[in-house]
């Protein structure tokens, strides 16, 4: 995790851009849903604090993750004090191994290059009975963000996926994606949706319309256009010398 990382950050609070504080709200649901309940959770990068405040109280013990040390200290004044928020690279975690029942890691594993390190280190401080939950940003094949300058690589689906089992014994593939009818989403794959008058069905959910948020779905199948992969993993393999 660069310096890079800890230049993009998004604060649900204040955002303008309601598409992505909409993506997030709905994967911190998530979350909450596959984690809350846990013993101790670790939440890698942080951010701003949006899941960390509503993760903390809901786990028996809880553990925050940030590279940017200003942007931890933001988080451990927003938490009051409550919970420890630590300084550390997600590609080397600070971590005794089999340390957490729950480990969260959204939206950071694109930032970090090598990504497969991140998934090692979550493998080696993942409990036996725990359970992980990842996402990224959809790419069929990886790649380096050609809109984002942040994000250094992002993985492809398939390479993703086939790291993840390489780990864990359990792994659980969801999308996050937008709704679309199968006309919209021929029209999309042929890119005739300007031609047939499409166009602006996708542009109110870049612009963050209401009736059009309402259309991002997060299942085990994607119904339409594909904007994030999430993963639940459970099970980690041993660690090599176990």
């Amino acid at each position: 995790m660069g310096l890079r990382e800890a230049e993009e950050r998004l604060d649900t609070r204040s955002s303008s851009d309601r598409l992505q504080v909409a993506l997030h709200n709905q994967r911190y649901e998530f979350v909450l849903q596959n984690l809350g309940r846990l013993e101790s959770v670790l939440e890698i990068g942080t951010g701003e604090g949006n899941l960390s405040v509503l993760l903390g109280p809901r786990c028996g013990r809880y553990v925050g993750l940030e590279f940017d040390p200003n942007t931890g200290l933001r988080v451990s004044q927003r938490l009051g004090g409550a919970y420890p928020i630590v300084r550390g690279d997600a590609r080397k975690l600070p971590f005794e191994p089999r340390s957490f029942s729950g480990i969260v890691c959204l939206e950071v594993l694109e930032h970090l290059g090598d990504f497969r390190a991140g998934i090692r280190n979550i493998q080696r401080c993942l409990r036996d009975d725990g359970r992980a939950i990842l996402s990224v940003p959809y790419r069929r094949r990886g790649g380096a963000s050609d809109t984002n300058v942040y994000h250094l690589y992002e993985p492809g689906e398939g390479e993703l996926v086939a790291a993840l089992r390489e780990c864990f014994e359990r792994v659980a593939v969801y999308y996050q994606y937008f709704q679309e009818t199968a006309l919209m989403n021929a029209a999309r794959l042929l890119h005739l949706r300007r031609a047939l008058g499409l166009q602006r069905q996708y542009r109110a959910l870049t612009e963050g319309e209401p009736h059009a948020l309402s259309r991002l779905k997060l299942g085990p199948k994607a119904g339409g256009m594909k904007l994030h992969l999430v993963a639940l993993v459970e099970r980690p393999k041993p660690l090599s010398g176990e």
